[in-house]
């Protein structure tokens, strides 16, 4: 992910954070499972997960990836550039590289005020207190209003249901 948005300069940790928490939720929700398996939980810039920090301090110990801060528009961005190329169809599966490939797409021209502001939008981090785990399964809860032809299959499944028990 990192190797994908070095071109890009919006890109610092916590926008990693989110193409992380996106890539993971929605393949969770897609897959049944996510990809990383990493435990996220809420932080006031949105969900990141708990694992990332000891994973880039490892890879910066081995020489696979390189931590550092610049100025993005005056304020203090921490970046992260690999120091060796992968191959991310090695490691992931065309499903879920599909997934993240979406993601990335979706949030390239999204600074990390603004992918932080999109994560807030999510069931999981407004349920979850603060330092809180968000589990996978709040990328099932949604808040939107069922359609008119969504309510009306509702209702034909559950009248559906009525009928064989009054016929049992």
């Amino acid at each position: 992910m990192a190797e994908e948005s070095e071109e890009d300069p919006r890109f610092g940790a916590t926008k990693l954070n989110k193409i992380l928490y996106f890539s993971d939720f929605k393949a969770f929700g897609m897959l049944g499972e996510s990809i990383t398996g990493a435990t996220y939980q809420r932080l006031d810039r949105g969900p990141a997960p708990r694992e990332l920090l000891p994973a880039l301090r490892s890879m910066e110990a081995g020489g696979e990836l390189e931590r550092f801060e610049r100025r993005y528009f005056n304020r203090p961005q921490k970046v992260i550039r690999p120091l060796r190329g992968s191959e991310a169809s090695e490691v992931l599966d065309p499903a879920e590289l599909a997934i993240v490939d979406a993601v990335l797409a979706d949030l390239r021209e999204l600074n990390a005020s603004q992918v932080s502001a999109l994560s807030h939008l999510e069931a999981g981090w407004r349920l979850a207190r603060d330092r809180e785990e968000i589990p996978y399964e709040t990328v099932y809860i949604s808040d939107r209003q069922p359609t008119p032809t969504e309510v009306a299959a509702w209702q034909r499944a559950l009248a559906e249901r009525r009928a064989k028990r009054s016929s049992s």
